[in-house]
């Protein structure tokens, strides 16, 4: 009784609350992590004219830029990648974080 009258406030009777594809979530989440390191990888390397090592490039990345894109890669799951998508909470609270920025703009 008390978990409906939860759910009724909030609106989501009937509705899942939780990441359907959590898995398929995480395993795109490395692909785009590894992904990203390698391109900081290649700009670090281009900066300090060496060759950057895999290990030196994912702790830089983990200093800065790792934090940010978070939420990024979240929204462009949930938005784009996720088939649940259309009936998911958890994907339009991504999509209309006042956080994150539109992944296309037109123009």
């Amino acid at each position: 009784m008390l978990k409906q009258d939860n759910e009724k406030i909030m609106g989501l009777l009937g509705i899942e609350t939780h990441c359907v594809g959590v898995h398929e979530l995480i395993d795109w989440q490395i692909i785009q992590y590894r992904q990203a390191v390698d391109a900081h990888r290649h700009d670090l390397s281009k900066v300090e004219r060496r060759c950057v090592a895999w290990q030196e490039a994912e702790q830089d990345f983990s200093k800065g830029d790792c934090a940010a894109m978070g939420d990024k890669w979240r929204v462009e799951y949930c938005g784009l990648v996720c088939p649940a998508r259309s009936k998911c909470l958890i994907a339009l609270h991504f999509l209309h974080s006042k956080k994150t920025e539109p992944l296309y703009r037109a123009g």
